[in-house]
């Protein structure tokens, strides 16, 4: 599979996993992390689903 459709299909994934995310956040919950703190959280967590959608898209390896 091209690599322009795999990352569109990791975006796709992932901006739907965020609005279910958001369509059911009802509580507000503050934490105190600095904005480098959650900048590196939410970098892990695109890394995370990117390689999660690579294992079911990708290439089989024989």
């Amino acid at each position: 599979m091209p690599r322009r459709i795999r990352s569109l299909i990791s975006t796709l994934v992932i901006v739907f996993v965020f609005w279910l995310i958001w369509s059911r956040l009802h509580i507000v919950i503050w934490v105190q992390m600095p904005w480098w703190g959650l900048l590196l959280l939410a970098i892990g967590i695109y890394l995370v689903i990117d390689y999660g959608i690579d294992q079911v898209f990708g290439r089989r390896r024989r």
